[in-house]
């Protein structure tokens, strides 16, 4: 599974509901939706990928990016 942020286009966001029913159908599970910003996080298989691209509503799919910071005590340089 892939972590994924969804961007929900802004002619759309009047219908958040059904975009949130078609991504949850094309393989979506939902962690958390930010209605103001209009943005969906959560997991898919990474060969739904693009199902969630061709929702209807959908602006754009980025996967999330994971970062590491070192221990506090590590020897950064």
């Amino acid at each position: 599974m892939e972590k994924v942020v969804v961007a929900v286009a802004d002619d759309h966001l009047d219908e958040l509901p059904a975009v949130l029913a078609d991504l949850r159908q094309a393989g979506l599970v939902v962690d958390s939706v930010q209605e103001v910003l209009g943005t969906v996080t959560g997991s898919v298989d990474a060969s739904a990928f693009g199902k969630l691209q061709a929702v209807p509503g959908v602006a754009v799919v980025q996967r999330e990016r994971g970062f590491q910071l070192p221990p506090p005590d590590a020897d950064v340089q």
